[in-house]
């Protein structure tokens, strides 16, 4: 059946006008992955959706390329980037944190060192597009690790390793205010927890919103949360929000082929200001692979580290960016 859809949208191609074969277009690669059982108008609201997003040929955007690549991502188990996945070694010239572990085996002597590797894997799947005609459902999974792989005394042991699934709903957006663009807004949950027991464990659960905007080269993530309570029996770490604050400024230049990123998070307390900042760049290496650098500077590098002070200076390489 979905070879005589294939013949008959052929047919008719050549008698179409320019609008029309856009959506031909668009039909004929639709039927390239759908499965039997779709209909031609299922198809046709993909397309119409996905027309409603900007050209690539006639936009430069970054951000706007991206949401349109992610949107031809038919298959609903498509594994796509999400955050950034990078690999780098770090240098910490804060010393490393060992009390946690120290009050945890009192007995025992870490010696942790400054240097170490750190990687961040991070993946997302599109669930369900055009969710009540306007939203797209997603869910994703974060991994960043810290690993002694130096450490030969202790036995190359992965210090900590953080988790974070979470899920969202991401709705387009036109709002511009003096030449910034905000493209879309997205709103959901998120988990990040470090898998430990006992005085070692960390974690919290956050509702969020995440604002995309852009503007020339330039490119903006501002992103409030808000904390779920959790009983004091079972908070492993109550003050977080006081070193993590409750808010994030991403935001990233564009320069051809080379991206300059920087992240700020605060917690918006004067009297006892706690935050952070990250910034990168990213260059070409090959087709695939960017050569990365990263420097950090303040609270919550890790979970286990929400409240201690890290100073961390990295060169590795990058598979995927923000964009």
């Amino acid at each position: 059946m979905k070879h005589w859809m294939l013949f008959f949208l052929l047919l008719f191609y050549s008698h179409t006008t320019l609008a029309d074969k856009q959506q031909d277009a668009c039909l004929l690669a639709q039927l390239q992955t759908a499965k039997d059982n779709v209909t031609i108008g299922e198809l046709k609201t993909r397309c119409e959706a996905d027309s409603k997003l900007p050209s690539l040929t006639k936009q430069t955007s970054a951000l706007s390329t991206r949401i349109q690549l992610e949107r031809q991502q038919s298959n609903p188990f498509s594994l796509l980037p999400h955050k950034p996945n990078y690999i780098i070694l770090s240098n910490n010239f804060s010393k490393p944190n060992e009390k946690p572990f120290r009050d945890n085996a009192p007995d025992e002597n870490f010696h942790f060192q400054p240097w170490e590797t750190k990687f961040q894997l991070s993946l997302k799947v599109p669930v369900v597009r055009d969710l009540f005609n306007s939203a797209d459902l997603y869910v994703a999974y974060t991994n960043r690790s810290f690993f002694q792989q130096f450490n030969k005394e202790k036995s190359a042991p992965f210090r900590e390793s953080n988790h974070e699934p979470e899920a969202w709903l991401s709705f387009s957006s036109d709002l511009e205010l003096f030449g910034f663009q905000n493209r879309v807004i997205r709103t959901g949950i998120s988990h990040q927890s470090n898998g430990q027991s006992g005085s070692l464990s960390r974690s919290w659960n956050r509702v969020y919103a995440d604002f995309l905007i852009e503007h020339d080269d330039w490119y903006f993530s501002l992103k409030p949360w808000w904390r779920i309570p959790e009983s004091n029996g079972s908070d492993d770490n109550p003050d977080i929000d006081d070193f993590m604050g409750n808010v994030e400024l991403g935001g990233l230049y564009k320069h051809k082929q080379h991206n300059f990123s920087f992240l700020l998070r605060n917690n918006l307390e004067f009297g006892d200001n706690h935050g952070a900042i990250e910034l990168g760049w990213t260059f070409p290496i090959n087709d695939d692979v960017k050569g990365y650098v990263q420097w950090f500077n303040g609270y919550g590098e890790s979970l286990i580290d929400y409240n201690a002070h890290s100073n961390s200076l990295g060169f590795g390489i990058q598979l995927s960016d923000w964009l």
